[in-house]
């Protein structure tokens, strides 16, 4: 778990965007199937997301100290 303000702040970052790019991802493959409406800005949404998700990840591995 985090022991520090930004290490709180970057695991919610990572929670919050692996959940964004999740749904977006969703429904493009939702779409993919036909039953739903395919939007432009969803894919780069999910990009984004992604994105969001391995840098947070990143800094967060990098920020917070190794437990003992």
């Amino acid at each position: 778990m985090p022991q520090t303000l930004t290490g709180w702040i970057l695991f919610a970052i990572i929670i919050v965007s692996g959940c964004a790019s999740i749904v977006t991802a969703m429904k493009l493959i939702i779409s993919g199937f036909g039953k739903a409406f395919q939007d432009r800005r969803d894919f780069h949404a999910a990009c984004i997301f992604g994105l969001l998700l391995v840098v947070a990840t990143a800094l967060f591995i990098w920020i917070e100290p190794m437990p003992i």
